[in-house]
């Protein structure tokens, strides 16, 4: 279970003030996250060890804010159909770009 932010973090910043969605919100946040250590490869080290544990103290604010926004969208748009709007593969550019300067571009 990998969080770079936590639930209560991400509910107060999307404005969601009800508990309903809690679960659905968490495994979103997972998703997430997922995809944001991914994208990062080795960038990611500054806040993963290497057994996979987060010191959330070393996320750094854009990390934070790239995944709850993806977490965001992914709530936005549970039934949508987004094929053509974002490009197979990566994530939404809002996030590529809070994300960009902290990839390792030698393992991309």
């Amino acid at each position: 279970m990998v969080q770079l932010v936590d639930l209560a973090e991400t509910k107060a910043t999307l404005r969601i003030f009800h508990d309903d969605d809690d679960s659905v919100l968490t495994m979103f946040i997972e998703a997430a996250s997922e995809a944001v250590i991914a994208y990062l490869k080795a960038g990611a080290s500054i806040f993963v060890d290497g057994s996979g544990n987060i010191d959330p103290s070393k996320v750094p604010q854009r990390v934070k804010w790239a995944t709850i926004f993806l977490v965001g969208n992914m709530n936005e748009n549970r039934d949508a159909d987004l094929d053509g709007v974002y490009e197979l593969g990566y994530l939404p550019k809002p996030v590529i770009s809070l994300l960009y300067q902290l990839r390792d571009p030698a393992l991309a």
